[in-house]
């Protein structure tokens, strides 16, 4: 949870007052040659291809090329490329910082090895704030596929850097902006107020899907658990519109270390919190999981990623709505010079694979933090310096266009509601991407406060569906505590889980696309399996599902749900088959299981003929399991007649409930 929140304000100089958009522009995409580089990393050479990574808002950046000061050399230079060379009548230098080292610049062409020089400073040097250098080529009749920069020596504490180079075929102004996402509505950020916020900062605001609790992280406050006061999980809530006064959730999430909470679950009770929980004075790197019941938070216990590796001593972490993605922030020896965004998934031992990086489309040479991943699967919103931005570290938002976790939309800043000229990070959004949540030091520069703002439709995730209900106990109708766990249809991955408890029951996050296989399973109960599927959904749908489980015990009954026969017949109605198909499947699904399958009558006939009827029906049944390819050995059959009765036999309704057809344990496995 780096917080630097320094910034250095530099203003904006242009070397000729000339509008050419961003998208006119083509952007150097290979080096060809330079004479030194700080490192292979940040600082490189190639930190100098494609887009600028801080203008219009130029400052000191690892995105940038820096050369390496050496006594020896009088001069540095950077030659790039262009895999499309264009007649240029412009050439664009993106200047971070220390600008006015620019000596001489030239040009070359595809069809001639000697180059042309086009520019030349007649002037001494004289270091300035960062740039924008656009030099004219008003005669210019050959297409150019690449620039040579000569460079003045820098000097040894203030090294210039050159973010970026271009080419235009245009002659007008050059303006670059940032890629912004627009807001139709003009929504404004709202501080939480003083129930939230404090003299102390308030980072890492964790929205509950529902959006009615709101957790996140006070640093050194007083009533902050041990001596050095660190970081501590609070808890405010929402009720009617207001919110409560944050209180300090205590222990055991809360200890003498670096405490804070990185995700939460669709139905608030399984957590990702910072760091691995070890004895009290000391915490490990990595990232732990926390259910909670009636009695409050668990202990923590580590949540196991292989080969998990960070070089830095800051990382943050977000779990899925469905548990079954996990994306961080790390630096790697293989990543691209500071914090990385990177993902792993679970497997089926409940681990996480080892840390695929999210590609070059998201990961700069700079900091890409505080990652948020939508309950859609696909929208992310994450903090960084290294794309154009308001400040020292802005939010942004990218999308996700494919099942590689590769391949992203162009990041694109949410505008400076959202984002300051100081350090804007930590977001979070409800289920139904109304509101986001967020830090920053708009209110007085200082410390971080929580503020909210809410959602133009342009930064929304996709709609998802809301599942939400409880597990039963099938003969008590009671809710008991259960494991659900989904995965999509034909996939052998498992894609979420998450526990149904007596009180609260359960809440799952299902996205726009297919079917999905649901596992529901408890301690002393068969298993169950069922399919989900949505077609599409035009907005945010909350539903309500429940599900039962079979106690594992002898002589437990079940009822048949919607066993119908012929009047006065044991031939079965064709819409009584799916309900005996679920017997059939229990059946094969637990194959050391036997049943009695029980007829019951209503008490309008007499004794012999009700007997007779509810024997034959009852057969009928265990006939058309047989059929399903259950073992005849496993299945038993009685008629009970009207010796049973649920019902009062004066009435319709309680002769429908009388006549019916039941399945008794006689053999568990």
């Amino acid at each position: 949870m780096n917080r630097n929140k320094h910034l250095l304000l530099i203003p904006v100089l242009l070397f000729l007052p000339i509008l050419v958009w961003s998208q006119t522009i083509s952007w150097a995409d290979h080096v060809i040659s330079f004479s030194s580089e700080k490192s292979p990393k940040a600082f490189a050479a190639t930190q100098v291809l494609g887009k600028p990574n801080r203008y219009p808002n130029p400052s000191f950046s690892t995105c940038a090329w820096s050369p390496e000061y050496n006594e020896a050399r009088k001069s540095e230079y950077l030659q790039v490329g262009f895999s499309q060379p264009i007649v240029a009548r412009q050439i664009i230098i993106v200047e971070n910082n220390n600008s006015g080292h620019i000596r001489e610049i030239w040009i070359y062409t595809a069809t001639k090895t000697a180059g042309k020089m086009i520019y030349q400073r007649g002037t001494p040097a004289v270091g300035g704030a960062g740039r924008l250098f656009v030099a004219g080529l008003k005669d210019n009749t050959e297409a150019v596929s690449s620039v040579k920069v000569i460079f003045d020596q820098p000097e040894m504490m203030n090294t210039y850097q050159i973010d970026a180079i271009g080419i235009t075929t245009e002659t007008g102004t050059v303006n670059l902006t940032v890629n912004t996402i627009p807001d139709p509505l003009n929504n404004k950020a709202e501080s939480l107020g003083t129930a939230v916020n404090s003299p102390f900062d308030e980072v890492y605001p964790i929205i509950t899907p529902d959006g009615n609790a709101l957790y996140f992280d006070r640093k050194v406050h007083p009533q902050n658990i041990g001596a050095q006061k660190n970081d501590d999980i609070w808890l405010s809530r929402n009720v009617d519109g207001v919110w409560t006064t944050a209180e300090n959730i205590g222990a055991p999430l809360n200890n003498e270390n670096f405490n804070f909470m990185c995700s939460i679950s669709p139905d608030g009770n399984t957590a990702l919190v910072g760091n691995v929980y070890q004895p009290a004075s000391s915490a490990g790197p990595g990232v732990s999981i926390t259910h909670k019941s009636a009695g409050g938070w668990s202990m923590p216990t580590p949540v196991k990623i292989k080969n998990f590796n960070n070089l830095n001593q800051y990382n943050e972490f977000c779990l899925s709505p469905d548990g079954a993605v996990l994306i961080m922030s790390l630096e790697t020896p293989s990543g691209k010079g500071l914090l990385d965004l990177y993902v792993s998934f679970l497997l089926a031992d409940g681990s996480y694979s080892e840390p695929l990086s999210l590609g070059n489309q998201l990961n700069t040479a700079g900091n890409e933090m505080t990652p948020f991943l939508a309950a859609d699967g696909k929208t992310l919103y994450f903090s960084s310096n290294g794309f154009p931005g308001y400040g020292n570290q802005d939010i942004f938002l990218s999308r996700r266009l494919d099942n590689t976790w590769q391949n992203w939309s162009e990041p694109q800043n949410l505008g400076n509601e959202v984002n300051t000229p100081e350090w804007d990070v930590y977001y979070s959004i409800d289920a139904k991407g109304e509101y986001a949540y967020f830090s920053s030091s708009k209110t007085t520069g200082t410390n971080l406060d929580i503020f909210r703002i809410k959602l133009p439709p342009q930064a929304k995730p996709l709609d998802v569906m809301w599942l939400k209900g409880n597990v039963y106990d099938r003969t008590t109708s009671l809710p008991i505590n259960a494991n659900i766990s989904l995965k999509t249809e034909n996939d052998t991955i498992l894609s979420g889980f998450t526990t149904s408890s007596i009180s609260d029951g359960y809440a799952l996050i299902l996205q726009q696309f297919g079917s999905y296989s649901i596992h529901i399973s408890a301690t002393g109960y068969y298993v169950s399996d069922t399919v989900i599927t949505i077609a599409g959904l035009s907005s945010f749908n909350e539903v309500i599902r429940n599900f039962s489980l079979i106690p594992k015990k002898a002589g437990v009954v079940i009822e048949m749900k919607n066993i119908l026969f012929k009047v006065n017949s044991s031939v079965l109605e064709d819409t009584s088959f799916a309900e005996i198909d679920k017997v059939a499947k229990f059946m094969l699904d637990n194959p050391g299981v036997a049943i009695e399958i029980r007829g019951h009558t209503n008490g309008l006939c007499d004794d012999d003929f009700c007997n007779s009827l509810s024997a034959k029906r009852a057969k009928a049944v265990v006939d058309y399991l047989i059929k399903k390819g259950i073992a005849a050995d496993r299945l038993s059959f009685k008629g009970l007649g009207k010796t049973i009765p649920v019902a009062d036999n004066n009435t319709a309704a309680g002769r429908q409930a009388n006549q019916r057809v039941e399945f008794m344990i006689t053999r568990t496995e």
